[in-house]
């Protein structure tokens, strides 16, 4: 019994121990001034792992990435003070943290300042602000920001319907292997909406759905009628 039980401690203190070996590495990364070392503590820091929680010292080091041109620190810090779970709630100054990490290149900042400015947070509500932020977003690679504006521009939420644009912006998202783009961007070439009347084209981009994690794709009629034969990945 003693022995079972000192097995089961020392099971529990191996990832202790690596927890703690993680924020040393990290700290001494970070001392070197390597940005993402930086954002990578500041998380330790403030999840408590490896560590005893330290909200302070987690938003300077947050902030100290930043500075250093690591904008995935920007961001990280902009969450922060958006949700208000471990720091006060700050819109204006998440906002501006958001905009600096975009404006760097880091495409979930632009998400975010995109979706800011279009619930007015930080600012007064926006929307062509918005979708110029999301298209970026989209661009840098952020394939939800395509999905939600295909979805807008599909649907024509809070603007004007435009198929065109919206399959635009779904062949974006599914290039970068979101399967709800290639869904939607299917049905549009299925039914002719904004882009040529093309089934093979939609079978194509169902079984593409399907294969990148929509299990609803895999059993579309047009999919199942075509015999294709679907691997998922």
């Amino acid at each position: 019994m003693r022995r079972a039980l000192g097995l089961v401690l020392l099971l529990g203190a191996a990832p202790l121990a690596a927890q703690a070996d993680e924020v040393a590495a990290r700290t001494a990364g970070c001392n070197a001034a390597v940005g993402p070392e930086c954002v990578r503590l500041a998380e330790l820091l403030m999840g408590g792992i490896g560590s005893r929680a330290d909200a302070a010292r987690a938003e300077r080091l947050a902030l100290y990435a930043c500075d250093l041109r690591t904008p995935a620190g920007c961001t990280l810090l902009g969450r922060w003070l958006t949700g208000g779970l471990y720091l006060n709630s700050d819109p204006g100054r998440a906002l501006a943290l958001f905009r600096r990490a975009c404006n760097d290149g880091d495409a979930a900042g632009c998400d975010e300042a995109s979706r800011a400015a279009e619930e007015g947070r930080g600012m007064i509500a926006n929307q062509g602000q918005a979708d110029q932020l999301a298209e970026q977003a989209c661009r840098l690679g952020f394939a939800r920001a395509c999905l939600r504006l295909g979805d807008r521009f599909e649907r024509g939420v809070g603007t004007f319907t435009d198929p065109a644009r919206s399959a635009a912006f779904y062949q974006l998202g599914c290039d970068r292997n979101e399967a709800n783009s290639c869904v939607r961007l299917g049905k549009q070439y299925e039914e002719g909406r904004g882009v040529p009347r093309d089934e093979d084209r939609a079978i194509a981009l169902y079984g593409k759905a399907c294969r990148v994690g929509n299990n609803a794709a895999c059993h579309l009629p047009l999919l199942l009628r075509s015999g294709t034969v679907v691997i998922p990945q």
